[in-house]
């Protein structure tokens, strides 16, 4: 008889419970499906509970770099085509205390650059107004290099007879580039490059773009020359080794 009013009670608890989950399942499914808001104005969005120091995620860098380029701005100085994103980097500013910390919204410098009109600017991004609030104009030598400028200068040396004739097997090089995970991807030729800025006034790359690149076959460099690309006036020169 003991055992049999146990079981009841048991049979009785697990009704209760299965009716409180029920009723939880229709209130939820009354309210509508769950989902996650979008970022906007007034820092109602999942980015707003970001904190100001967390790493930037994929969506948030694509929506700094769209919301710099639109900037009227920035479209003033760069134009709106073949403009370059040079970086997308969290912008960390000192908090003056941490409850101030925790109020701060989060800002990104977004750094773009234009070859053609040889200007970048450096622009700040407050993710949760969705607004440009600085455009900080750049020199083009104070721009950056990437893997583009990189390409860039190796399509100008392979067209230089000096080059061709320097290395021969020139067209079966290829620029060095780095995967997502930033390893290093390296062909049999490879060709790198290092920005290189001049000290003398007339030396031009004192205020262009210039870089130098360095072709590797297998294990061994190319030496007998040095080869800068002037990258501003599109200009490749190729300077001899003395022989010692």
């Amino acid at each position: 008889m003991k055992a049999a009013a146990c079981c009841l009670t048991f049979v009785i608890m697990l009704t209760a419970l299965d009716t409180t989950v029920l009723k939880g399942q229709a209130q939820n499914q009354g309210s509508g499906p769950t989902t996650t808001p979008s970022p906007g104005k007034g820092g109602s969005s999942a980015y707003s509970q970001r904190l100001p120091l967390d790493p930037l995620v994929p969506d948030e860098k694509s929506i700094a770099e769209r919301i710099a380029r639109t900037d009227k701005r920035v479209t003033d100085l760069l134009g709106e085509t073949k403009v370059r994103v040079v970086s997308v980097e969290l912008l960390a500013l000192k908090p003056q205390s941490l409850a101030a910390a925790k109020q701060m919204p989060r800002r990104v410098e977004v750094t773009l650059f234009q070859p053609e009109r040889e200007v970048g600017a450096k622009i700040a991004v407050n993710l949760q107004q969705r607004a440009v609030e600085q455009v900080e104009p750049l020199a083009s030598r104070d721009v950056p290099m990437t893997e583009q400028d990189l390409a860039d200068a190796f399509q100008l040396a392979l067209r230089e007879p000096e080059v061709q004739r320097l290395l021969p097997e020139l067209s079966s090089f290829r620029v060095q580039t780095a995967t997502a995970s930033r390893t290093m991807v390296a062909a049999e030729n490879t060709v790198t490059g290092l920005p290189i800025r001049g000290t003398d006034p007339n030396d031009p790359c004192t205020k262009h773009r210039c870089m130098q690149l360095f072709f590797r076959k297998g294990k061994d460099y190319f030496s007998e020359a040095s080869v800068i690309v002037d990258l501003s006036a599109k200009h490749v020169s190729v300077e001899r080794k003395r022989s010692k």
